[in-house]
């Protein structure tokens, strides 16, 4: 794909992550986000960031590596370039990035008022707590002072998630076979189906 038509992909996948009643990820051009992403950690300088603070993308980046650690199935979230991935989409969709400003702002405050500091200052075990935290508010149903958390960490969540399953490492997590240079491509439904498995999961 020519790099203006793949940037018309990056734009239209960024719109569609937060239109009405949309439900579906759309895998193939979340390869290309991949691909983007990719050609940028290569060079010298690496990745730049296109729309998150530094901060705001040391939060995010931990976060995916709390949602997706590395194990002995393969890397984390942030292995896969997850960060890169959300950061490259809020560049695309004001909304989406507003998102994810309020929300890092948000776990800030919250460990502020729990421990004195900012989120990724904060220890293992109080990020985590905030995060089990938030699972059990959304889980029971009442979120309380927790709502715009609950809603921030699903949404960081599922885009770690999905950011994940589309990229290499997450391909060979999965154990499929197939993820060679090809003219199409079409994700198993196994793989698919696994994918939003674990989403339900975390």
């Amino acid at each position: 794909m020519e790099h203006v038509s793949r940037r018309e992909v990056l734009r239209q996948l960024a719109l569609s992550m937060t239109a009405a009643g949309s439900g579906v990820f759309n895998i193939e051009a979340a390869r290309v986000v991949h691909a983007l992403v990719g050609e940028e950690r290569t060079q010298p300088e690496g990745y730049s960031l296109k729309w998150l603070s530094p901060h705001e993308f040391a939060t995010v980046s931990r976060l995916a590596e709390l949602i997706v650690p590395a194990d002995e199935g393969g890397g984390s979230g942030v292995d896969a370039g997850a960060p890169e991935f959300i950061d490259l989409l809020c560049s695309q969709n004001d909304q989406l990035a507003d998102i994810y400003r309020d929300g890092v702002a948000w776990c800030d405050r919250v460990m502020r008022d729990r421990v004195r500091s900012r989120f990724v200052e904060a220890s293992l075990a109080q990020q985590t707590t905030l995060l089990d935290d938030l699972v059990v508010a959304e889980t029971a149903r009442r979120r309380g002072a927790l709502r715009q958390g609950v809603s921030f960490f699903g949404w960081v969540r599922r885009m770690t998630v999905d950011a994940y399953y589309t990229s290499p490492i997450g391909i060979a997590d999965l154990g499929y076979q197939g993820n060679a240079v090809l003219t199409s491509f079409d994700v198993p439904v196994a793989a698919i189906d696994f994918a939003n498995r674990r989403i339900q999961d975390i």
